[in-house]
């Protein structure tokens, strides 16, 4: 029942930043520039969080070392995948860029063989390969007129990947010693700083927002960080980090679905395809005996 609630609260954390990605498309076209829309909803998500938690569970005692570790969870995990995926889909496809950020769990199942001596099945190999070439499809990267390829974006795409594996692998860490709370709350602060410290402050310094566009930087603090990533740490607590990236896929086919019925995009036949593959996935992860989690 643990593997599965696993899955179940992996997957709704997909849904949920599924449901984020349509939410910035309708931000940008109300008016939002990426910079202040990224900034506010991370500093707006910040302050929803902390009073939930010294509420819930008072204030945090942490180490030192905790501490440092929660840091570096969250520039190398929450500000380097923002970072990353903000200016790589300035220069690139972002179909494109989609593609190769959900190839990420190809890196945690790699890191988790070479530095933790991990052996994988044969059903996770199956689980893995389905779900990276179901991402691969769904996202449709050569759809359309052709494909803008930029080495520095997709160095930068690269580099959100990595960034994504490795806020799974250390986070895998971190949630053996800490409520999911404590972690998105101070990792989400650390990152937060670190944005207001790198963007230009005309950016975020204002309150000249209408009342929609606050409905939007409100909607994306919830859906994209306070929910997703509570949901998230949840998760790999229960199935660890492999599993909980193979899972977090299903983002793909959400976004194309409500892509469809909300912004009125339609998806083609490679792309229905992709998302059952994804769900082929997610179906064979429900098999404990084959993916029993590994401790580290």
């Amino acid at each position: 029942m643990s593997h599965l609630s696993g899955i179940i609260l992996m997957f709704l954390a997909a849904c949920s930043f599924g449901i984020a990605a349509i939410i910035i498309k309708l931000a940008y076209a109300a008016g939002l520039h990426p910079a202040s829309l990224l900034t506010l909803q991370n500093a707006v998500a910040i302050l929803i969080m902390w009073p939930m938690l010294l509420l819930s569970q008072g204030r945090p005692h942490l180490p030192g070392k905790q501490l440092c570790r929660l840091i570096v969870q969250g520039l190398g995990g929450n500000f380097a995948i923002s970072v990353c995926y903000f200016w790589g889909a300035q220069r690139i496809d972002v179909s494109l860029l989609s593609l190769i950020l959900f190839t990420y769990p190809v890196l945690v199942l790699g890191y988790q063989i070479v530095f933790e001596k991990r052996r994988a099945s044969g059903g996770e190999w199956l689980a893995l390969f389905s779900a990276v070439i179901g991402a691969a499809l769904a996202a449709d990267p050569f759809h359309g007129a052709g494909i803008r390829i930029d080495r520095w974006g997709f160095a930068l795409s690269i580099g959100a990947a990595a960034s994504y594996a490795f806020m799974n692998i250390h986070g895998q860490r971190l949630t053996g010693a800490l409520p999911s709370q404590v972690i998105t709350s101070v990792t989400s602060t650390v990152s937060t700083i670190a944005m207001m410290a790198v963007m230009p402050a005309r950016h975020w310094f204002t309150v000249d927002f209408t009342a929609e566009q606050w409905l939007f930087i409100v909607a994306l603090a919830l859906l994209s960080t306070v929910l997703p990533m509570n949901l998230m740490y949840a998760a790999i607590r229960r199935i660890g980090a492999f599993h909980a990236s193979v899972v977090s896929i299903a983002e793909l086919p959400c976004i194309l679905v409500l892509a469809y019925l909300i912004l009125h995009e339609r998806m083609n036949s490679w792309q229905t395809a992709g998302g059952c593959l994804i769900l082929l996935s997610l179906i064979l992860m429900q098999r404990p005996a084959d993916f029993a989690r590994t401790e580290v």
